[in-house]
Order: C-alpha cells, then structure tokens, then sequence
C-alpha cells in the first residue's frame, strides 16, 4: 500500500511500460473537467440573461400600468372640458334632444 502511494506521488506510474492506458484516462479526465467548466460558463450566462429579461419585464409592466393611469385620467369628463376651454369651446347649455324615427 505504501509503495503505491509512493509511486503516485512520484509520477513513476505515468513513465512505466504499459502507462499509455493511464495517460488515456487522464486526458479523458481533462476533456470531462473541460466540459464541466464550458457547460458551467453557458449556464451562467443563460440566468445572467434570463434574470435581465425579467428585469426589463417588470420594467415593462409598470411602465404599462402608469400609461393606462395616465389615459384614464384623460379620458375624464372634467379633463375633456378643461382642455377644451382652452381652445374656445363652451359646454352646451341646452340638453341634448333625442330623436325617435317610426
């Protein structure tokens, strides 16, 4: 047991007949390690995109709802006559007459 431990830590395991077996596998381990690291990185970088998306979503809707606020106030009868006072009109001082056709 000792000896093997010895042989690893020396590297001898790597220089011996027969080691092109082991250095197979240990570019085998690389080239998985490698992989890991890549598919961590795209990862990443999806939740970094995904989390911004969400943040221009929320942006979105309350840029949303305060237009609808905005257009509901002017669409009020009162802000209607106001701005139309500045232009000249009057509101009409006769009720409008309905007319029924038989």
């Amino acid at each position: 047991m000792r000896q093997s431990v010895l042989e690893i830590l020396r590297g001898s395991f790597l220089v011996q007949q027969g080691a092109l077996r082991n250095w197979r596998l240990i570019f085998f381990f690389f080239f998985l390690a490698g992989v890991m690291i890549s598919s961590s990185h795209n990862i990443d970088q999806k939740v970094m995109q995904i989390s911004a998306l969400n943040t221009e979503i929320q942006e979105l809707k309350s840029q949303f709802a305060e237009t609808r606020t905005q257009a509901m106030y002017m669409r009020l009868e009162t802000e209607v006559k106001s701005k139309l006072s500045k232009r000249g009109f009057v509101s009409s001082v006769t009720p409008p007459t309905k007319i029924i056709i038989e």
